[in-house]
């Protein structure tokens, strides 16, 4: 039965993370976390406040980087709602909010009349909005985030991309602590590695 024992024992140390490449992504020299999420999902909704403590407690050199993700057609509308509001500098104080709108009051924000509505309600700007939802830029950043998803292989929200090679999430992990703890040590691994 020793065959049989190998098999059923990686479960049980079951990995917290797995290397998806060696290279490092490329886009900054400061160590990213990229964190893929879609507003419509009930992970990426409770596992917001454990992204804050992680961001919280980021030393300098590391950033997140939210990449709101269109993986199905019905997921588009709330890409182009972050990026919107990214670029209109708004977005910090209306990201958690979205979430509670969507989840907890049941206001599923999928059209541009309803974020529009209730944007208003939180003193955003709705003309300026509407115009940056429709705007070729916003359009850009969608793309250049479904490149990104399709580059890491993303089939999943929310998953977590450590500095372009280690991938894991809530699936990985037993508890939110335990994926805060496992982000912090890839960190620290990559920070070491420079």
């Amino acid at each position: 039965g020793l065959f049989l024992t190998i098999l059923i024992a990686p479960s049980a140390y079951a990995q917290k993370y797995i290397q998806i490449s060696t290279e490092k992504q490329q886009e900054s020299n400061d160590i990213i976390i990229y964190e893929f999420f879609w507003y419509g999902c009930p992970h990426c909704f409770n596992l917001e406040p454990t992204m804050d403590k992680i961001e919280a407690d980021l030393d300098k050199d590391t950033k997140i980087v939210k990449v709101p993700v269109a993986l199905r057609d019905s997921w588009l509308p709330h890409a182009k709602l972050y990026y919107a509001l990214k670029q209109m500098g708004k977005i910090d104080e209306v990201h958690n909010l979205i979430f509670e709108e969507i989840h907890i009051e049941n206001n599923r924000l999928n059209t541009e009349q309803q974020m529009a509505a209730f944007l208003g309600k939180h003193g955003i700007d709705t003309e300026e909005f509407k115009e940056k939802y429709n705007s070729f830029g916003t359009e850009a950043r969608v793309k250049k985030s479904s490149n990104l998803a399709r580059k890491y292989q993303i089939n999943s929200v929310p998953t977590i991309i450590v500095n372009g090679k280690f991938l894991t999430s809530g699936s990985y992990v037993s508890s939110y602590d335990e994926l805060y703890s496992v982000v912090n040590l890839l960190v620290e691994r990559e920070r070491n590695s420079l």
